[in-house]
């Protein structure tokens, strides 16, 4: 039976109803400038996310989602992820708590640092809009912390003052990543006052303690919540990820025997022996590591050209006066690592086993071992490029023109835990360039994120409307 003209005109069509989405977005550019603006200048710095959640958690009360604040639970994550869940971390307190092995709720307990590191008034805030029924769910994740803004110094506008200037907005948070972060909420609420009931539950995170530990989104996949799909909301340029390189923070201490230069030798033995001196030898045998796992060929097109392993020193302390040999120096970096080098326990029992060999072969050494410790570690995350929220996205993208190749992604994020430990197939996709995270004068190009919320409006649209999907896990708080 066919309607009557007048009956059907009164019921927009899919395509309809959200070009008219898109278009309120569009009209409201000023006010999602104004929004991202208004989060960049709450300081959320790690271990001190608090407020910024508070505001993140009104902001989704007025789309009316069903809105939960739970501070991460240390013990449950350690009982649950033993070889994954990290020590808590504090942009003041930062990596202060060495392990040789792995990291355990006990040696917190143990080490009198649980009055810093833990997270009393910093709750994850989880915003479940729910669906009509018969569609498929998604999480949208992302992480509210950002690292600390010293040196002050080297910054030129105020870290949290969200000035624009040449299209550009400056802050601390802006690229990494309130704006991936903000464009989403935003996406959700335009969808919501355009009058758009989508079929699929969206699960919108805003985590805490992302950076150094990603335990606000290990606590949630603990939890059960769980979807058809996510997307971690990390910056990319608007790019697709679909995997990501795990990562390795680590220590060496190396010791020696303090003695001036009139009693380095006594009867013609050496009896000061400087720490600096035993440093090449460790510096090889490290750099050993990164030669080997880089000599592992690619077994995939897209790992063409990409190092297997990446090495880096950052910083060297010892010694304490130009004429005595130093008792001790530490060398502390860290290495980012593909699949290709195995897993994170793999490339952790690389290191240990590459710090043995100067101890065995040196004699000093032998009988004084430099000591290997690591201070964080995240395993990598690879999947297929064609599973169906990366080629959806790619799709989405095409249709408005951006670029929707889906790549190899070249930074550590909280995706490993909704993939590798959740199961849930996801993307990281955001606005903002990750070159700009973690220093001064960080900035996010604004029509780069004005482009986002559209994105993700037609994603969420077309994504959480399609058939065949399964309704969001309830949290269990």
């Amino acid at each position: 039976m066919t309607l009557p003209a007048e009956t059907t005109s009164t019921f927009p069509s899919p395509s309809a109803a959200l070009a008219a989405a898109l278009d309120h977005a569009a009209r409201n550019e000023q006010r999602s400038v104004d929004a991202l603006g208004t989060l960049v200048r709450i300081p959320s710095l790690t271990g001190e996310e608090g407020a910024a959640q508070e505001h993140v958690a009104s902001l989704l009360r007025a789309i009316g989602a069903e809105v939960t604040a739970a501070e991460p639970d240390v013990e449950a994550m350690f009982a649950r992820f033993p070889d994954i869940a990290q020590y808590p971390t504090h942009w003041q307190h930062d990596l202060i708590l060495p392990y040789e092995e792995l990291p355990t709720a006990q040696a917190l307990k143990d080490s009198g640092l649980e009055n810093v590191l833990n997270y009393k008034g910093r709750p994850n805030v989880v915003g479940v809009v729910r669906g009509s029924g018969g569609g498929r769910s998604l999480i949208l994740n992302g992480h509210i912390d950002t690292v600390t803004v010293e040196p002050t110094g080297a910054w030129t506008r105020d870290p949290f003052g969200a000035e624009i200037a040449d299209g550009r907005m400056y802050g601390r948070g802006t690229s990494d990543m309130k704006g991936g972060l903000m464009a989403a909420l935003l996406a959700l609420t335009y969808l919501k006052e355009s009058g758009i009931v989508l079929r699929g539950d969206v699960v919108f995170q805003s985590v805490v303690n992302e950076e150094h530990a990603g335990n606000g989104t290990l606590d949630l996949v603990r939890r059960g919540i769980t979807a058809d799909a996510a997307i971690v909301l990390e910056p990319t340029e608007n790019q697709i990820f679909v995997s990501h390189p795990g990562g390795l923070y680590w220590q060496v201490s190396i010791p020696g025997v303090s003695r001036s230069p009139g009693a380095r030798w006594q009867d013609g033995v050496q009896d000061g022996v400087s720490a600096i001196e035993k440093l090449p030898a460790v510096i090889d045998a490290l750099l050993d590591v990164e030669r080997e796992c880089n000599r592992i060929a690619p077994n995939d097109p897209a790992e063409q050209g990409r190092a297997a392993f990446s090495l880096v020193m950052g910083k060297i302390v010892g010694g304490h006066y130009e004429t005595v040999t130093a008792a001790e120096v530490v060398i502390k970096g860290g290495a980012y690592f593909s699949h290709r080098a195995g897993s994170v326990q793999d490339v952790m029992r690389r290191f240990r086993q590459a710090i043995a060999q100067p101890n065995k072969r040196d004699p000093f050494l032998s009988r004084q071992p430099a000591k290997l410790a690591f201070l964080h570690h995240d395993d990598s995350t690879v999947q297929s490029p064609d599973i169906p929220v990366a080629s959806e996205m790619s799709a989405t993208l095409a249709r408005r023109g951006a670029a929707s190749a889906v790549r190899h992604g070249p930074f550590c994020c909280d995706m490993r835990h909704l993939v590798n430990q959740g199961g849930i197939p996801g993307i990281v996709f955001g606005p903002g360039t990750i070159a700009q995270a973690h220093k001064p004068d960080e900035h996010i190009p604004v029509a780069e994120y004005l482009a986002a919320i559209g994105h993700l409006m037609e994603f969420i649209y077309h994504w959480c409307n399609a058939d065949g999907g399964a309704a969001a896990a309830a949290p269990r708080f």
